[in-house]
This record gives C-alpha cells, structure tokens and sequence, in this order.
C-alpha cells in the first residue's frame, strides 16, 4: 500500500483549488488502449491542430512506457473542464520544486493557452500539457479502476465530470 502522507500537501493544495476529490493510485490501474487516439482522429475537431492533439501526442504505447515507470499517480475530479489543465500543471510545478523532478501532469481536452496552435513548436512548453485521452490513456476506465463513477454524457447529471492526472515518482 502506498503510503499518503508524502503527498498530502498537494492533495490540499488541488482541493483548495476547487476539485472535488483527490485519490492516490497506482499506475498499474491507469489503462491506456489504441482505440483512444482513434476516437480523436474521428470524432474531434482538435485532431492534429494542436501540439497537445493527436498525432503530435504521445501514442499509447510511449504513453504505457512512462507510466510504467512510476510507482504513484494522483488522479483528480472536478466539474471545471476548463481548468483541468491548470490545476494539474500548477500542481505538478510545485511538486518539481518540491524534489519531484520525474513529475508529468496530464490535463483534460484540448490545449486552449493559444488562440491557434501554430504546429512549429509550443511557445507555452511549461503550461501546455497533453490530455490523457491524447495520449492513449482510456478516461472512463482508469477513474473507474480508482473508484469514481463516469458514465457516458447522456447517462451524465447537469454537472459534468472531468480528472486530471499527475504521475510522482
């Protein structure tokens, strides 16, 4: 069992920010599929028109290999698409300056830091951050492996249910 103490903090400090829960995971129960990036390409508007999109993202199997490589995850529930991507970058930042120097946050949706992303190269490379469906990473199951409950958007209350992930150490 992972012990919480250590990061604790930056579940306070996500909270403060306005999510509604933060929990502590293993990797292990983060899924990733190649049927992902396929539901991009048909089925986005934001397909190859952004750095953080497909195909300039990380596929799912470069994706699977980094989170392999980590022993601990935080993933995060809010009902503030728009700031998934903050959130996640924010914290992962003071995390780094904290000793964490291995750590990755994934946001949610598309990067919106330029009104159009010019594809030569990110003039935000410290805030811009893929989302997990960008990079292979199945959304519904890996909330569910951690015990949230997500459900397709007809099945959704008003509100809607958006995570972020933060991959530590």
């Amino acid at each position: 069992m992972i012990s919480a103490d250590p990061f604790k903090k930056y579940a306070e400090a996500l909270l403060e920010k306005g999510v509604l829960s933060v929990k502590i995971i293993e990797p292990q129960t983060i899924e990733t599929a190649p049927w992902v990036a396929f539901k991009c390409q048909f089925g986005c508007p934001h397909y190859g028109k952004n750095l953080c999109c497909p195909p300039h993202a990380p596929t799912y199997e470069q994706t699977r290999k980094i989170i392999d490589s980590y022993q601990t995850a935080l993933l995060f529930h809010t009902h503030e698409r728009q700031r998934v991507t903050e959130m996640a970058e924010e914290t992962a930042k003071l995390m780094f300056f904290d000793g964490y120097y291995k750590v990755i946050a994934f946001g949610s949706g598309p990067c919106t830091l330029c009104k159009e992303c010019t594809l030569q190269g990110c003039i935000n490379p410290a805030k811009a951050k893929p989302s997990m469906e960008a990079c292979g990473i199945d959304v519904f199951q890996t909330v569910r492996n951690n015990g949230y409950e997500l459900n397709t958007l007809a099945d959704r209350q008003s509100q809607s249910d958006n995570f972020g992930l933060i991959l530590i150490y």
